[in-house]
């Protein structure tokens, strides 16, 4: 399902590229999946070998998100944030000045 972050209060949404363990990667994975702040998380190649994404209300969330939660978890070893600073489509979605817009 689509939504459109904003409208729910969400106006801090990243991309997190982690460099875990390999040994950790599935339970480092799971862990992350199961927060709230998380929308999607998959093992990818490369030396960063999880890509998460998230949502949070302001960007003093997504920083504490980072440092306190993520960063807390032992198998990580490197987080690179990449904000999303504006969307026009997500999954075949369009949006229209923070709404979803008709097809």
């Amino acid at each position: 399902m689509d939504l459109a972050n904003a409208r729910f209060g969400f106006h801090a949404t990243a991309y997190l590229w982690l460099t875990v363990n390999p040994g950790s990667l599935r339970a480092t994975g799971a862990a992350l999946s199961r927060h709230p702040e998380t929308t999607f998380a998959a093992a990818v190649t490369g030396s960063e070998n999880l890509l998460v994404t998230v949502a949070c209300r302001t960007m003093n969330d997504l920083y504490a998100y980072v440092a306190d939660t993520v960063g807390a978890l032992p198998a990580v070893t490197q987080v690179d944030v990449v904000p999303v600073l504006h969307r026009l489509k997500q999954a075949g979605t369009r949006l229209h000045n923070g709404r979803l817009a008709p097809a």
